[in-house]
Parts: structure tokens; C-alpha cells; sequence
């Protein structure tokens, strides 16, 4: 037994449906799904696809920023910190000499809404190479009326982070591991941190899907996890409702899921449901009318498909009636069975050693040391350094890769390759993170023709000729 969620045998042990995940995993076993859990009344019911695990942790990307809203609902609750509070005020230190005096009118509220006003170049990636990222987005103008314009900013949500931790004394993740995680039953998870150690707030966490389960169920509960309040419904109920309207110009009669309303980084979602999600894929839905829950990690590109695939499947649980023992029994048996594909191989040959590009400047070197090994350096158009992989045919290498991006730790891959019919499949796939590699490599006559289809990288078909 989970402390404070039960691991359900089935779906129909919380009064849902089995043949609403079989439909569900029937028609999109590709679309890349890692973990799914269904959470009501205490209780979960999780599938996860190999080599991924519900109980190991992922990469939450900014599914974080929910969590970071949450260490700031605790401090307010406690009185450390207002959501009137301005940030140059409980940032002073960070702020530059010429700062712009608008920056007096951004409160904790502003940012947690992502309706700052800051300059939009505010959320630069390139920022996160510097040491004092504080110093570096508070360096920036107020271009809008705080309060009147929605703009998605991750560095913005950083911001947030850093008045908490200012005005609690320690690290967001340390200040909520007794006060949210281990209530929970959260081990002690990682975040990662900027170059000053601060916690990097709109992405980083690393939770597991089974961890996730509990803070939807703590959000289905209102609050209240073991008879304990842990969030309060003066938080909860400000937080969960739309702060700041995101619709665009373009979003027509039928906005999409980003276009709903937004909270305190918390996104609305059509059917009166509310989330938080992350890229490639990472979703914690609550549909506070209906009681019901899901969390999902995964490894995708098109969220706006997995959206609809959600959406879809909350309904089917709901609506669907129970199902036979035989529909039970195909789920269990469905169940073992989801795995990545591995790459195929009738033991051909390795072929291709050696250096080559593309005519816009991809770089892909493949080194052949024996017939089981592989080693793929692929370097994407402007990027400096390489992803290097090294791949074994048959049982899969454990290596780790460098993540390039800024404030992100190594994550550990799995690296295999397989060759049949003079095509070799190279693949990689990372049990803690959504990032996949998977090439398919074939001779032609002036070199070689890979396509790629990946998360996180590149996808398509690019024809590389030898380096000289």
C-alpha cells in the first residue's frame, strides 16, 4: 500500500473502466506514452510501458511550475510571503542598477498568472548560460500593465521561486520536503538548480507518475491529505481558476487546451478540468467534478494530440460501463506487454564508419569498434557540442548523456542498434526523461540517408555526405 494512495488492482475498484485504458492504449500505443495513472478516492490504478517504471522518477519539465505554486501557497499560508508582495522588493539584492521602476508594480501574484509584463526576451534560453539569472531577467523592461497580458515565461516562474526561497530561508524543494513531500510519501526528490544552487522552479523536478498520483489526489481532496491540511482552500481556490484570460486572436469558437484560462501556474483545460503539463508530455489533469485524476509521463512531441487522447479517456472511464472479467484480464495481459519496440536485426553487418554532414551543417559521425558495438555523435545545426551515444546489438548499453541544456542533470540512456536488410536501426531511450533517439541508416550512392525520429532532437529524413 501507497501511504495515503492504494494501488488498485483494476480500474473497476474505483468504479471506472477497463475497457475505456484498453480502447485508449488500442489506439494510441504509439503516440508515447511512459506512465499513466488514474487516481480517485484514494486510489490508483497505473500502467506503465518498459523500460519505464511508475515508481521511478521522470523529468517533470514544467509540470514543476505547479509544484512551485504550491511552495508559494504554503508560505503565504504561513505568513512568510504575499502574493501582493512586490519582486523588487524581496529581490533587491538581485536587482541591477538601472532597473526599470515598473518592476515595483510586478507582485508574486503577477508571476505566478504569467502576467508580469516583462519583455518576452525576459524567457530567452540563453539566459540560463549566465551565472546570476536573477540579476540577468530583472534586467529587462515591464513592457505591459502587470495584471493585463498573458506571456508563458519560464524564467518568470524562476522569479517566483526565488522570492519564496528568499523569504523561507531555504530551497523550494527543501522548504516543501516537510511540508508537501513527505506528508505525501515523496522520497526526497531532485530539482535541479541554477548556477547559484537556487532551484530552478519552472522545470527540473524529478517525480515519479505514481508521485504525481498523490498531489492530483491532495488537489482532488482540496487540500487535505490524511485527515492533515497541507494546501489551503483560500490557496487552492485562487490558484485553480483562471487569473488571467490566454485566448488569442486566432483562437476561434473552439479554443485549444492553452487557450482555457490560466491560474497560478496552473493551466484551465476544456471540460471544466485544470492541469498541470510540461513538455513532451508530462500532465497532471484534475476534473474536481467528477472526482477523477490522471498522471502521465511520456516522451512525445504533439501534446495537443495527447490532450485530446486524454480528455478522451477521462470520458471513456467515466462513461463506460464496468467491464467483463475477460476485458480485466486482456488489460492485465496488456499491461506486461507495452514496451519500446526494439530495433530489429538479423545479425547483418555494421557498415558506415566515418564522418559526414549535410549540406545545412548537421554533423553525424558513426565508429564501429566490433560487430555488437556502436557508437552515433550526432550534432544538430548550431549546436556546439554532440549527442553521443554508445550502442550495443542485442542487450542494450547503460550509459549518460550530457544533457545540453543549461540547469539539467545527466540523464542515464539505454543504447541499442540492430541490422536488418542492410539498414541499421540505432535507438536510444532514457528511463528517467522523455528524450529518444531512433535512426534508421541506409547507404545510397553518394553516402548515407538517416531518417530520424526522435524527442528532443531532430526528426526527418537527411541526407548526410562523407566529411572532407
Amino acid at each position: 500500500m501507497e501511504k495515503g494512495l492504494i494501488r488498485a488492482s483494476s480500474p473497476e475498484e474505483m468504479g471506472l473502466s477497463s475497457a475505456a485504458f484498453l480502447g485508449f492504449f488500442e489506439r494510441q500505443r504509439d503516440l508515447g506514452i511512459h506512465s499513466l495513472a488514474a487516481v480517485r478516492n484514494g486510489k490508483a490504478y497505473a500502467v506503465s510501458s518498459r523500460p519505464w517504471r511508475d515508481d521511478a522518477p521522470h523529468t517533470l519539465f514544467s509540470l514543476s511550475k505547479s509544484f512551485t505554486s504550491m511552495a508559494a501557497g504554503i508560505a503565504a499560508d504561513e505568513r512568510l510571503i504575499s502574493f501582493e508582495d512586490s519582486i523588487a522588493e524581496v529581490l533587491s539584492d538581485s536587482l541591477p542598477k538601472k532597473a526599470d521602476p515598473k518592476l515595483r508594480q510586478v507582485k508574486l501574484r503577477h508571476l505566478l498568472s504569467m502576467s508580469s509584463g516583462l519583455d518576452p526576451v525576459s524567457d530567452q534560453r540563453s539566459l540560463r548560460g549566465k551565472q546570476n539569472w536573477a540579476r540577468e531577467i530583472l534586467g529587462f523592461q515591464v513592457l505591459h500593465e502587470p495584471g493585463t497580458v498573458f506571456h508563458y515565461n519560464t524564467m518568470g516562474t524562476y522569479l517566483a521561486g526565488r522570492m519564496v526561497a528568499k523569504r523561507t530561508g531555504m530551497s523550494l524543494r527543501d522548504y516543501l520536503i516537510p511540508r508537501l513531500f513527505e506528508p505525501l510519501g515523496i522520497r526526497k526528490p531532485q530539482w535541479d538548480c541554477c548556477p547559484l544552487g537556487y532551484n530552478t522552479a519552472g522545470f527540473g523536478l524529478h517525480l515519479s507518475v505514481m508521485d504525481i498520483a498523490r498531489a492530483a489526489q491532495l488537489l482532488l481532496n482540496r487540500g487535505v491529505w490524511d485527515g492533515k491540511r497541507l494546501l489551503s482552500e483560500a490557496y487552492l481556490s485562487q490558484a485553480t481558476k483562471t487569473q488571467i484570460d490566454n485566448r488569442s486572436s486566432e483562437s476561434g469558437e473552439d479554443p485549444s487546451d492553452w487557450e482555457q484560462g490560466y491560474g497560478w501556474q496552473f493551466w484551465q483545460a476544456r471540460h471544466g478540468r485544470y492541469r498541470g503539463d510540461g513538455m513532451f508530455g508530462q500532465v497532471m489533469m484534475i476534473d474536481d467534478r467528477n472526482n477523477l485524476a490522471l498522471a502521465v509521463t511520456a516522451g512525445l512531441n504533439d501534446m495537443g494530440l495527447e490532450m485530446d487522447a486524454l480528455h478522451e479517456l477521462m470520458d471513456g472511464l467515466l462513461r463506460l460501463p464496468a467491464s467483463s472479467p475477460k476485458e480485466r484480464g486482456q488489460l492485465k495481459k496488456l499491461s506486461g506487454e507495452l514496451a519500446c519496440p526494439e530495433p530489429p536485426d538479423d545479425g547483418g553487418a555494421l557498415f558506415g564508419e566515418g564522418s559526414y554532414l549535410t549540406s545545412d551543417r548537421k554533423t553525424l559521425r558513426l565508429e564501429t569498434p566490433d560487430e555488437d558495438t556502436l557508437r552515433v555523435f550526432y550534432r544538430e545545426r548550431g549546436e556546439f557540442l554532440p549527442f553521443a551515444y554508445t550502442m550495443k546489438r542485442g542487450q542494450a548499453h547503460r550509459g549518460e548523456l550530457f544533457v545540453l541544456t543549461p540547469g539539467e542533470r545527466p540523464q542515464a540512456y539505454l543504447g541499442r542498434f540492430g541490422v536488418r536488410g542492410g539498414v541499421i536501426t540505432a535507438q536510444t531511450v532514457m528511463p528517467e526523461a522523455p528524450y529518444r533517439m531512433w535512426m534508421e541508416i541506409r547507404k545510397t550512392g553518394r553516402g548515407l540517408s538517416v531518417r530520424m525520429d526522435s524527442v528532443g532532437s531532430d526528426s526527418g529524413t537527411f541526407d548526410f555526405i562523407p566529411a572532407k
